[in-house]
């Protein structure tokens, strides 16, 4: 399994490739989730073992965060490694995907997110929270999703 700061400096570096443009943070939260689901959907593993929480724009990675409070212009400068080919069409499958939404649609769709909302119990919509996503919820995600995408066949 891959240390998701690979995979967060990976997505940046594309992005910025891509799109001309720095991804901000909110964005890395929501295409890191939907890696993680599309991985589930794939493979039925993890891509990668860090854990999301649950706060109240949606999923966050706690590495993410302080990636971006450290160095806000390059946050995974000192990221060292790089990933498998795999790896790779996995992050150009999600950026194919939800590459153009904006971090505020992305933000949407993760709340329509079983597991998301499971983590959001008992909290007030303005209460970030500390409660981590579920695994198996997520890959209950992961199977709504492929259902999405045979019925669309």
């Amino acid at each position: 399994m891959t240390d998701s700061l690979v995979f967060e400096k990976e997505f940046f570096q594309e992005f910025e490739k891509r799109y001309g443009q720095r991804m901000d943070e909110m964005k890395m939260h929501k295409l890191m989730y939907f890696t993680q689901r599309e991985s589930l959907l794939l493979h039925n593993a993890p891509a990668f073992s860090e854990e999301f929480y649950g706060w109240k724009y949606g999923p966050v990675l706690k590495s993410v965060r302080f990636s971006y409070k450290q160095c806000p212009d390059d946050p995974f400068h000192d990221v060292e490694g790089s990933l498998s080919l795999n790896d790779k069409k996995l992050v150009e499958a999600v950026l194919d995907r939800y590459g153009n939404c904006s971090s505020w649609v992305l933000s949407e769709l993760s709340h329509g997110e079983y597991s998301w909302k499971r983590s959001r119990k008992g909290l007030s919509l303005d209460e970030n929270g500390d409660k981590k996503l579920e695994l198996n919820a997520m890959k209950a995600d992961a199977a709504k999703e492929l259902s999405r995408r045979n019925q669309k066949r």
